[in-house]
């Protein structure tokens, strides 16, 4: 049907090692591959980075959903490389490589886009990784056990579940909508989706919040949980692994910064920086025209 466009962000059933792995070591990953990707600059270390996390995804068995996320994500991280290659978040002076017309590409953007875009796909791949192979019950036991305050490993349960609940929600209302003969398309037929979508998200956060009060939720004793989720020897090794990683890693590119980081004096090829911001401009803008006629139908 047209306009259903979801964002495949939730809990996806399998059986391997992944799905088993304890919710805690896919989590100190997921937070690990955020600090190493922001660690530094080096584009050859971030898409080595990122072919690791991808392969593991494809290990995982989750590669479809993961790239339709990736199909809406990757035009949003290019769009950043266009972003700051005509404005870059430095200083001036900044070193002119070409100019397109009226558009001056900045050598300093272009780095910094690079390596921002391939930062955002390495965190994702992570993320990813964690959310799509994690349970959020499984999440909420494990978050409890470790000592995390009830009231806030609630809200982190609760936001990853309502997402896709939302985006059904919201399905049904544009579908509701036309079978009564609306004739908008496009982003103008989810405009009149918005408050009766909103409507009933804050109504299902009261009926949530009553049969919460009415179940002493946040009262002082012991908690319990459905689902139990116990750790063994690979889970603790896992997270091991993981956590060490992550600070060896993060030290090791904070320390030779400099020397890993792009050096000011090599400039890229014109041609290059030309086409990469072109193309760049060019897949972000064909993706938006791309969703803008699926949702028109």
């Amino acid at each position: 049907m047209a306009g259903e466009i979801a964002i495949p962000v939730t809990y996806i059933s399998g059986n391997s090692w992944f799905h088993k792995l304890h919710p805690i070591p896919k989590l100190i990953w997921a937070i690990g591959a955020l600090v190493l990707a922001f660690s530094t600059r080096n584009p050859l270390f971030l898409s080595c980075f990122f072919l690791f996390g991808f392969l593991l995804i494809i290990l995982a068995g989750i590669l479809k959903n993961y790239l339709k996320l990736l199909l809406i994500l990757l035009p949003i991280s290019l769009s950043f490389i266009v972003l700051q290659s005509l404005a870059p978040a430095f200083p001036r002076p900044w070193v002119v490589i070409s100019e397109l017309g009226p558009f001056t590409i900045y050598q300093e953007g272009i780095y910094s886009g690079i390596s921002l875009f391939l930062r955002c796909l390495a965190a994702v791949n992570f993320a990813s990784l964690m959310i799509l192979t994690t349970h959020p019950s499984d999440l909420f036991t494990a978050l409890h056990k470790i000592g995390m305050p009830h009231q806030a490993n609630f809200m982190v349960s609760t936001s990853l579940q309502l997402i896709p609940v939302v985006q059904r929600e919201f399905i049904i209302i544009l579908s509701a909508q036309r079978s009564r003969g609306m004739k908008s398309s496009g982003f103008s037929a989810a405009i009149p989706c918005i408050v009766p979508v909103f409507a009933g998200t804050i109504e299902r956060i009261q009926q949530l919040s009553l049969s919460l009060a009415s179940r002493a939720f946040g009262s002082k004793g012991l908690k319990t949980n459905i689902r139990e989720v116990k750790a063994t020897f690979k889970d603790y090794a896992s997270g091991i692994i993981g956590l060490g990683f992550t600070v060896v890693g993060a030290g090791y590119l904070i320390y030779y910064r400099d020397q890993l980081d792009w050096s000011e004096d090599a400039l890229l090829p014109v041609w290059f920086s030309e086409v990469l911001v072109v193309g760049s401009a060019m897949i972000f803008i064909g993706t938006i025209l791309y969703f803008w006629r699926k949702a028109k139908g």
